[in-house]
């Protein structure tokens, strides 16, 4: 053995030593363990690595009977093709596996099955065999096999001519049908399947052979292709001279060289240049590898299962920016079909932005609505309340009006009959107390006293007559009438009476000044009556365009809000005969710190 070679053997001793070992490790329950080896046929970053070996954990995940122990090597054949380094291999997992108590090995695509038809005597005598994704022919070769005894597995699906017949139902005015494949022994089982399916369809497909070939020369071809052709990407592991490929790399290459549409028979190569199609999926063929590994590790024999034929291990799916560069509908796909890859819509991009922004329109648009139903209910409203105060404002000042003149018919019959009445009574009296001096003293006296009453009797009447209706407003104007009022008022309830006027214009409306006057009325009533005050002091002052008024007192005081409807303080009364004139009328008082009265009127602009 040359040191060349030794050299070469020790790496590739290094590189399986430390090849991850992927694993289901022992856990601490009563379950039994059983140690599974893997051989995968390309290195660990392979997609059909990956997918199968997702497939194969998904499988044995779901087993209960047994804890999976997995050992995982990734033989990368397409790249170690020589004989001795695959006799190195060989010797390698010998060493590494032949004393280890392996229970069950699964070899995952054609090379790594090869390996073991050549090699699982020396390497793992007797230990039952799962093959995964072989061929047909494979399988009834190893019928005739001495390893059948021990060995079952997984059939590649043979959907080749399903993908050509859907392919010329999307394309059906396709002359050439051009078969891709690399130069590996992998590559030339798959393509041997997609040759005799083209073929298939002589009658109408020309085949144009484009196997085996160098890249460049690939690529260089593909460029040249006639028009109505479509293209079948089998796999392309080795290319014509000898140098290693991901499939699914050559792929892309080729998709992006041609100006024809490209279909391939594997779930991987689904977004990396092929339209779709029903496709292997090397995940559900790790899976029913797995499934059928735990039955031969539940005691039954690998004889007595029979080769699954690996229907139902594939999807139905095609890439949306294919369909849209080769245009074809997706009205015309198989009904179930799955579009991938789809270009994001703006919903998709900004579904939950768009959604917010319409509910936040929707909901200020229900907000923008409900507040102007809302202003309009309540313009509405003041329209009423506008309304309705006019109309009380109309009522009081009528109420006020006929009240006046009630008040004014009183006055006058009180003055012109009971007033002259008494009078003229009065004057009997003085007449007989004058023809009856010769009468008894007793009887003159009390005609004496009869004259006196029936003469303040008639002054009352004087007096109560003005009050009802103060005539004497227009024979003195405003301010005497006040003052003559106020002191009245002091005389008659012996409570001091400042009043104090400024300014006040001699024409003033005749409504104004009744208004003002009997505010000075019933404040001074209601301060004789409740307020047991020593001293008042009224205001009146004229500003320009206004009559302010003013009345104080240093009587008891009261709460103005529980006295606003209390019987016989006419708060009210006040209150209404000041806004009937547009006036403003405001009270404060406290308990005992007297009461305030102040009343503002406009003397132009009146409206009522």
């Amino acid at each position: 053995m040359s040191l060349f070679y030794r050299f070469w053997l020790t790496g590739i001793f290094l590189l399986l030593s430390f090849s991850p070992l992927s694993a289901f490790e022992p856990s601490f329950d009563s379950r039994q363990i059983k140690k599974v080896v893997v051989l995968y046929s390309g290195p660990l970053d392979f997609p059909a690595t990956e997918m199968t070996e997702r497939g194969i954990r998904e499988g044995f995940f779901n087993n209960t009977a047994f804890h999976i122990q997995l050992f995982s090597e990734y033989l990368n054949l397409s790249r170690f093709r020589d004989i001795k380094q695959r006799t190195a291999l060989a010797e390698l997992l010998r060493h590494r596996y032949g004393e280890g108590g392996m229970d069950l090995i699964i070899s995952v695509d054609v090379p790594a099955a090869h390996f073991l038809l050549e090699n699982a005597e020396n390497i793992f005598p007797k230990i039952p065999i799962i093959m995964c994704d072989i061929p047909k022919h494979l399988a009834e070769r190893l019928e005739a096999s001495p390893l059948r005894a021990r060995t079952s597995g997984i059939l590649e699906p043979m959907n080749a001519r399903t993908l050509v017949e859907s392919a010329l139902s999307f394309k059906p005015a396709t002359k050439y049908a051009v078969l891709i494949s690399g130069a590996f022994e992998n590559d030339r089982v798959r393509a041997e399947g997609f040759r005799k399916a083209i073929e298939a369809f002589g009658d109408r497909l020309e085949l144009i052979d484009l196997t085996g070939l160098p890249i460049e020369n690939l690529l260089d071809r593909i460029k040249k292709l006639p028009r109505d052709s479509i293209i079948f990407y089998s796999t392309l592991f080795v290319d014509g001279i000898g140098r290693s490929f991901i499939p699914r790399d050559v792929l892309k290459m080729i998709s992006d060289a041609s100006d024809a549409p490209v279909f391939g028979l594997y779930e991987m190569y689904l977004g990396h240049g092929i339209v779709g199609g029903c496709l292997i999926s090397m995940t559900a063929q790790g899976k029913k590898a797995a499934e059928m590994a735990a039955m031969v590790l539940q005691g039954k024999s690998p004889a007595a299962v029979p080769f699954d034929d690996g229907e139902g291990a594939f999807i139905v799916a095609y890439d949306w920016r294919q369909l849209k560069r080769w245009k074809i509908s997706e009205n015309d796909l198989p009904v179930g079909s799955k579009v991938m890859y789809r270009e994001a819509t703006l919903w998709d991009l900004y579904k939950s932005y768009i959604i917010g922004v319409v509910s936040t329109f929707v909901l200020e648009s229900i907000l923008i609505i409900a507040l102007v139903i809302n202003l309009q209910k309540r313009k509405k409203a003041e329209v009423e309340l506008r309304n309705s105060r006019q109309d009380l404002k109309m009522l009081a000042g009528r109420l006020i009006s006929s009240q006046e003149e009630e008040l004014s018919r009183l006055s006058r019959e009180f003055h012109d009959d009971l007033a002259q009445r008494l009078a003229a009574v009065a004057i009997e009296a003085g007449t007989l107390e004058l023809q009856s001096r010769h009468i008894e003293t007793s009887v003159l006296q009390k005609i004496g006293h009869i004259k006196g009453q029936l003469i303040g009797l008639s002054e009352d009447v004087h007096a109560i007559s003005r009050q009802i209706h103060p005539a004497i407003l227009k024979d003195l104007g405003l301010v005497r009438a006040i003052k003559s009022q106020c002191m009245s008022f002091s005389d008659r309830e012996n409570i001091s009476v400042d009043f104090h006027s400024q300014d006040i214009p001699e024409a003033i409306p005749e409504d104004i000044s009744l208004c003002i006057y009997r505010i000075i009325q019933e404040s001074l009533r209601n301060i004789a009556k409740h307020s047991r005050a020593g001293r008042v002091e009224v205001s009146l002052k004229g500003v320009p365009g206004n009559i302010l008024l003013k009345v104080e007192d240093d009587g008891m005081g009261f709460v103005p809000q529980c006295a606003q409807h209390t019987p016989g303080i006419g708060l009210a009364s006040m209150r209404e005969r000041v806004q009937y004139v547009n006036g403003e009328f405001d009270i404060r008082s406290e308990p005992g710190k007297g009461t305030e009265i102040e009343v503002s009127v406009p003397l132009e602009k009146r409206k009522k």
